[in-house]
């Protein structure tokens, strides 16, 4: 029976909730977290035959992003916290579509170019899961890892079908039109659905929260005070490093084991399509199970992948399964640290806190590639890398399970109170 109850109270929570669940996807779909990786590459190419920039200075600008986060990630998210995740999303969708304007307008130097991702990467800091994360915690108890799964399986989404629409912008009007194509992808498609559907749960609608805790939560001072948030930034962060310094050198990884560039293609296009069902399985496990298990299901078969990967002799078959595999884990990272986040810290300064561990995730994720290129170039073959993704993963897994618990209810100083249960699935918990 109250297997049902829970299995129905989930229910419920989509039933209301289903339009800020929507407008928090295209959102994030369209916002700063998957627009500059998955368009890079194909902007690059094209400035590069336009203007004989070096391809390494125009992909510099992929660094920006990063360290904007781990300088302002934290104010953005204590603005969340304050004025409400609505506000914020809104004027940092609109300012993420005119900052790409600004690129087509001011870029044709590379001082330029550098200045309006620069603008870019400040004004639309808000698009990032950091707010969209406290509106679906708001309206989501007892299917918030699906729900949260459901809203970030949406920059999968937008990396099948962005490609396709860029490079034909390109064909069609040259650079300019490729980042007039991004401009009005959130400034036409998400900016009208964030107006129309994207509220923060009432008061009456979050009283589920409240009475399971989601509604207070630690002070700031409390979580950076405890050794839970500093292993959960450092568990993020191997994570990110391992998955994002391997997936941007897949490419030239799968022509060195020897698969054609037909098959490579296929192999990365299965690979998109895991990330997205990554977040969704996550997302499931995550509402029935502890979160450290969960990364720990999604993370091992990883770790069996990347083992494959470097072992000579294999087949392409095996290689594309192994990439596909890695695709899961890869798209679990950001379900696992918003979700952990919610749980071990609650509600009350979630994106300020989260804030901070998403700039430790993006430090990871940013500076990875480079690194792991420069790994390669030096050793001579991607198998270090191989090898050096594994310990990270294993690492970051690890450090999970040192949490502990989850906490029941936090007191009124801010405080974690007693522990939950760790091993309780959704419907004993209930």
């Amino acid at each position: 029976m109250k297997q049902q109850a829970a299995g129905a109270s989930g229910l419920q929570e989509f039933r209301r909730a289903w339009r800020p669940l929507i407008a928090s996807s295209v959102g994030l779909g369209l916002g700063l977290s998957p627009i500059p990786p998955y368009a890079s590459g194909i902007m690059a190419s094209a400035l590069e035959a336009q203007f004989a920039w070096p391809r390494a200075d125009i992909l510099g600008t992929l660094m920006i992003v990063p360290v904007a986060l781990v300088l302002l990630g934290r104010f953005v998210g204590r603005l969340v916290d304050r004025v409400g995740a609505r506000k914020v999303a809104i004027v940092s969708t609109a300012g993420l579509g005119l900052a790409q304007s600004l690129i087509a307008l001011i870029g044709t130097t590379l001082p330029g170019f550098y200045i309006a991702w620069a603008i870019m990467a400040v004004v639309a800091l808000g698009t990032l899961p950091m707010t969209y994360a406290k509106v679906i915690n708001g309206w989501f108890v007892q299917a918030r890892g699906m729900a949260l799964g459901i809203s970030l399986a949406a920059t999968g989404l937008t990396g099948a079908f962005l490609p396709f629409a860029l490079t034909e912008a390109v064909a069609q009007i040259g650079w300019r039109g490729g980042y007039l194509v991004l401009a009005a992808l959130p400034l036409l498609v998400a900016l009208p659905l964030l107006l129309a559907w994207l509220r923060e749960a009432p008061a009456a609608a979050a009283g589920d929260a409240a009475a399971a805790g989601g509604g207070a939560g630690l002070s700031v001072a409390a979580a950076l005070r405890g050794y839970r948030f500093w292993t959960l930034a450092a568990a993020s962060m191997a994570l990110a490093f391992g998955v994002s310094g391997l997936l941007p050198n897949l490419y030239p990884l799968l022509l060195e084991r020897g698969l054609d560039q037909g098959l490579v293609t296929r192999a990365l296009a299965a690979l998109a399509l895991s990330v997205t069902g990554g977040r969704i399985l996550s997302g499931f496990l995550l509402d029935r199970l502890w979160a450290p298990i969960v990364c720990a299901i999604l993370v091992l078969p990883a770790v069996v992948a990347l083992a494959l990967l470097a072992s000579p002799g294999i087949s392409p078959a095996i290689i594309v399964a192994a990439v596909v595999t890695l695709g899961l884990v890869a798209g679990a990272e950001f379900d696992l640290i918003a979700f952990m986040t919610s749980r071990y810290f609650g509600q009350r300064h979630f994106s300020e806190i989260y804030g901070m561990q998403y700039a430790a995730f993006g430090l990871g994720a940013g500076f990875a590639p480079s690194t792991f290129g420069a790994l390669r170039d030096r050793l001579g073959s991607y198998d270090p890398t191989l090898w050096l993704s594994i310990c990270l993963l294993l690492t970051g897994t690890a450090l999970n399970f040192t949490l502990g618990r989850y906490p029941r209810r936090f007191d009124a100083q801010g405080e974690s109170g007693a522990p939950a249960n760790a091993g309780l699935t959704r419907a004993e918990a209930a």
